[in-house]
């Protein structure tokens, strides 16, 4: 555990670096603001931080009797992936939002992801349960999945390598970065993983590539990569034809029902 620690606090520092670590305690708006049906709880892990959870219901003549829970990246708070969360939740989504320590209404320091997937598996224990990560959150999730499992998971912006990270920000920030000798407990947890895995991954996305995505998903069948044409965490926008994001859900609704 102290390991895995210490790695997070790693990757908070190294994501840093790359993409700006900006924890915001300010809600750009809220489920209200937008309509929908929830209900705002905290969550007390067993170090007893506490995290903050807004639980988003779906409406029971659309649901899809799924959950997805939100793992976000580096910087703002839960409510800077509301509107997606909303547009998900109007597909027929059930979606638990939380923020990382440091982030929103959460207690300091590193999160515990597997809280919330415990709490989520027991709450929606007659759906099917996802965690749906974004870049930072890709490595959470790949951690706490050593001791919790779902159904599925959907990553965006995905951590691969620490080293080819350091090399990349070396040569296109002209930074240095010092890697903790626990960065290689990650391709472990990586390699534990058996789960389907649906990645999205832009083509202008000079960190986490498309290549990194490819590289993962072929070392199993469950594992599909979709690329597109833009850069990190923009498949939603990019990804859309009518409405905002909906060939992004048409995948995740494709993948989802495949596996």
């Amino acid at each position: 555990m102290i390991r895995h620690l210490c790695f997070l606090l790693f990757f908070f520092n190294l994501t840093h670096s790359v993409f700006g670590l900006k924890p915001d305690s300010t809600y750009i708006t809220n489920p209200n603001d937008l309509g929908l049906a929830y209900e705002n709880l905290q969550l007390q892990t067993i170090d007893n931080a506490i995290i903050d959870v807004w639980q988003i219901f779906a409406d029971s003549t659309t649901t899809k009797n799924t959950t997805l829970i939100l793992a976000y990246g580096d910087s703002g708070n839960k409510s800077y992936w509301l509107y997606q969360a909303a547009i998900l939740n109007q597909f027929g989504y059930d979606i638990v939002l939380f923020d990382y320590r440091g982030f929103g209404k959460s207690s300091e320091f590193a999160t515990d992801l597997s809280c919330v997937i415990h709490w989520s598996k027991e709450e929606y224990s007659k759906n099917k349960l996802g965690v749906w990560a974004l870049s930072m959150g890709t490595i959470m999730t790949a951690i706490a999945l050593q001791t919790e499992s779902v159904d599925f998971l959907i990553a965006e912006g995905f951590v691969l390598d620490p080293i080819a990270i350091q090399q990349r920000i070396g040569t296109m920030k002209s930074k240095e970065i010092v890697l903790p000798e626990s960065h290689s407990n990650y391709a472990k947890c990586l390699s534990n993983l058996q789960l389907p895995v649906l990645l999205f991954a832009g083509t202008s996305d000079l960190f986490t590539t498309v290549g990194d995505s490819k590289s993962f998903a072929n070392s199993a069948k469950n594992r599909r990569v979709i690329s597109f044409n833009g850069n990190h965490l923009q498949g939603f926008q990019c990804l859309t034809k009518s409405d905002f994001g909906d060939l992004y859900i048409a995948e995740m609704d494709r993948f989802i029902r495949k596996f």
